[in-house]
């Protein structure tokens, strides 16, 4: 009886010892001893700068005019008949046009400087970004930051 206990009880720790090297390995943690692989676009801000950026104006004058012509040519059809609605339509194409223009232009914005801000990041991988913003990213030396899509958040 003695030995069929001490048989069982052997089988049962061999098959411990067994089932021990089945283990399986911790997931991929992401870091390696070959380098780093953390967060490729975060690090610490190291200057901060406000700074004046030229930018383009828009000017929709144009196509208000061609809008506006080609809506009061519509409507213009649809006045009269023969040569009163020639006139009619070459008169709201004319007036359509005129009101479009300035349409066009009250929605223009003008060109000129405007304030920015230029970033200097020392990334986690020891490279350095330089980004610059309108945005005010509210940020200063020595705050933790990521950049994404070309403008600088605080992390």
């Amino acid at each position: 009886m003695k030995s069929s206990k001490f048989g069982v009880v052997a089988a049962l720790l061999v098959g411990v010892a067994a089932l021990s090297g089945c283990q399986t390995q911790p997931a991929y943690q992401g870091q390696t001893t070959y380098g780093y692989r953390g967060c490729q676009s975060c690090g610490v801000v190291q200057q901060i700068q406000q700074v004046y950026i030229q930018q383009q104006g828009t000017n929709n004058s144009g196509v208000g005019t061609v809008i506006g012509a080609v809506a009061g040519g519509l409507l213009g059809s649809t006045i009269g008949h023969g040569r009163g609605n020639t006139a009619a339509i070459v008169g709201g194409a004319v007036v359509g046009g005129v009101v479009g223009n300035q349409v066009g232009a009250a929605n223009s914005q003008p060109g000129g400087t405007v304030p920015a801000w230029q970033i200097v990041v020392r990334l986690d991988n020891g490279q350095y970004a330089t980004v610059t913003q309108i945005p005010n990213p509210g940020v200063r030396p020595g705050d933790y930051v990521v950049i994404n899509n070309n403008l600088v958040y605080p992390r």
